[in-house]
């Protein structure tokens, strides 16, 4: 199974830096699903919004982060925000 490697970062650390098979965030342009193999791609997140990461097991883990940027290059996914914080901690 083809995975892309996630990191979500804020100034306070790393939340996130592992393989993931589907990351869904809200961009100020809508929600964006990241699959593996996807173009390289850009965008401003939302000023508030979810972020939805399928991990390598299958398990769905849901966060809520504040602004910030994605970031797509190869299978490279960075998630830069403000503010994240894991919905089930």
């Amino acid at each position: 199974m083809a995975l892309i490697h996630l990191k979500i970062v804020t100034p306070e650390g790393k939340y996130y830096d592992d393989g993931a098979q589907r990351v869904m965030v809200r961009t100020t342009g809508g929600d964006v699903a990241i699959l593996p193999h996807h173009i390289d791609y850009s965008a401003a997140l939302a000023e508030a919004g979810q972020a939805r990461v399928t991990e390598p097991d299958g398990r769905v883990r849901r966060g809520e982060f504040q602004g910030g940027l994605l970031h797509v290059s190869s299978d490279d996914v960075q998630v830069i925000t403000n503010h994240f914080r894991w919905m089930e901690e």
